[in-house]
């Protein structure tokens, strides 16, 4: 269950890995995209604004140039000649008094009078200006009429938004006050109002726009806001590589963390801290009394879904990791809790506990086994201490180790011997009491297998070290008899009972010893 939800987290982690960087190089590309085009549309608002600005200034150079007049040939020359050399102007004029009295096309007839008006716009330095003019003399197109003292000129407004732009944008030039001057195309009226008046850049649902200000004057740029999606695509160009190998990089982190969570010492380590590990317990029966006088306890790793590990696949890995003292921390504690009050009860019962080579090293375990015991009451001779001896390859600590334990009151045993490296010479300097026969010669007993003439040289090396013998892993009726003949203490195996767990194993003990319990007490005393 726990790998299965690690998958679908892993899953779900990994379509955020891809959605998310992506998302953000959308979401990152769009900003910069309305950032450029915003800063492009200001940009173009500026060389608008510096375009009106030049073409003023032509013309306040025309009127300052003209002087004063009297509609005479000559005067009427001089103001033909600055229209023609002026690239801002189209036409100047002289007034006398309230009436336009000649132009550099010659005198105004008497019967056409063209005054004045009132000007759409004053500018600093005095200058008047009148838009939306129709020439009455030279018949040319609207024009916009810019005067000072006796003179005006005409300038078709164009020329202030005569701006060549590398895309679709309109160009518009106005007053601080918000009087239009030019435009090049259309437009809302109430946006045009609003740049006209204020220096500003924004976007609503159908534009992008800015506007700058300077002296009288206010230029501003309108665009569409598909000008951004142009430029949406080269910043995806730019953006999209960082976020493929942004999605790349936290997907291989979350491989890594995925495997890191679903390696087997991940899970072991997670089981220990849930406390996944269950404890079974194996009878010992005492061949001479066929009484039930102990068990053996075997930890079991059962998962949350129901599922039980074989301890073939996990002790070597928890004894490589060194996560088997934990373990054995865990089976201490277990097996005082569950039989302690079976152990007070009956003194004559032990339980026997595996110890691993890792805890032979750090003698960790007897600590913890001195605490558990005093505070449950126990005494030190029901716990038996068993050794493989693939756990005694540093013979100098487990002597040490095997040592403090007989001196706290254990009882040491090896486990699966025959199958290991130890020599009788060894077996000799152990302080141990009892040798454990290992299951694969126990089933050679009756068959002609080359383990079955060990099985007696086993048995009799233990008499010969005066250790109690135990034979694990009988099953059958054959092997009962043999290790009985042969004079093995105590047995245990399927023939009996499998491991059990601690209620149904103190149900066995009290079922399987009844009718016998004073024989049972008579002999152990």
């Amino acid at each position: 269950m726990r790998r299965r939800i690690i998958i679908f987290l892993a899953l779900i982690l990994a379509i955020f890995a891809i959605v998310i960087p992506l998302a953000l190089t959308v979401h990152f590309s769009r900003e910069r995209a309305i950032a450029a085009e915003r800063a492009h549309m200001q940009e173009y608002a500026n060389w608008t604004l510096l375009r009106a600005e030049q073409v003023l200034t032509d013309a306040k150079d025309v009127l300052a140039q003209v002087g004063k007049g009297d509609c005479s040939v000559g005067h009427i020359e001089r103001m033909r000649q600055l229209a023609i050399d002026s690239g801002a102007v189209e036409e100047v004029g002289h007034y006398e008094g309230d009436r336009l009295a000649c132009t550099g096309w010659g005198k105004v007839p008497a019967d056409v009078v063209i005054g004045r008006g009132t000007p759409s716009a004053t500018l600093a330095g005095g200058y008047a200006l009148h838009l939306h003019v129709k020439p009455r003399i030279s018949h040319a197109r609207e024009v916009m009429v810019l005067g000072y003292r006796d003179h005006n000129v005409l300038i078709l407004p164009q020329r202030l938004v005569d701006v060549l732009s590398d895309s679709h944008m309109i160009l518009g030039i106005g007053t601080r006050q918000g009087t239009l001057i030019a435009i090049t195309g259309r437009a809302n009226d109430g946006l045009v109002g609003q740049l006209s008046r204020q220096a500003m850049t924004g976007m609503d649902d159908t534009d992008i726009y800015a506007s700058v200000q300077r002296g009288d004057l206010t230029a501003f740029t309108i665009a569409d806001r598909s000008a951004i999606d142009a430029k949406l695509g080269s910043e995806m160009r730019l953006l999209l590589p960082i976020g493929l190998v942004a999605s790349a990089i936290l997907m291989l982190l979350i491989l890594w963390v995925s495997r890191q969570r679903l390696s087997p010492e991940k899970e072991l380590k997670l089981a220990i801290r849930k406390r996944e590990f269950q404890v079974h317990y194996q009878p010992l029966i005492e061949l001479a009394t066929g009484y039930c006088v102990g068990a053996e306890a075997l930890v079991r790793w059962r998962r949350p879904d129901g599922r039980w590990i074989a301890p073939d696949l996990f002790i070597p890995l928890a004894e490589q990791s060194g996560l088997i003292l934990d373990i054995t921390d865990h089976v201490i504690e277990q097996v005082v809790s569950d039989l302690h009050a079976m152990l007070l009860a009956e003194q004559q019962v032990h339980v026997a506990i595996n110890i691993s080579a890792r805890d032979l090293e750090s003698g960790r375990f007897l600590d913890v086994l001195e605490r558990e015991i005093a505070k449950a009451g126990i005494a030190p001779g029901q716990i038996w201490l068993e050794v493989t001896e693939r756990s005694l390859i540093n013979p100098d600590t487990a002597r040490a180790t095997i040592a403090r334990a007989r001196d706290a009151g254990h009882l040491m045993a090896i486990d699966d011997f025959g199958t290991g490296y130890s020599s009788l010479s060894l077996l000799e300097t152990l302080p141990l009491d009892a040798l454990k026969i290992d299951k694969c010669f126990i089933d050679a007993i009756g068959r002609d297998a080359a383990a079955s003439v060990v099985t007696p040289h086993i048995i009799g090396m233990g008499r010969a070290l005066k250790l109690n013998l135990i034979a694990e892993g009988v099953e059958t009726r054959e092997q009962d008899a043999y290790v009985r003949k042969a004079g093995v203490q105590f047995a245990q195996g399927w023939y009996y009972a499998k491991a059990l767990p601690a209620d149904e194993f103190m149900a066995f003990y009290r079922d399987y010893n009844r009718g016998k319990r004073s024989r049972f007490l008579s002999v152990a005393a």
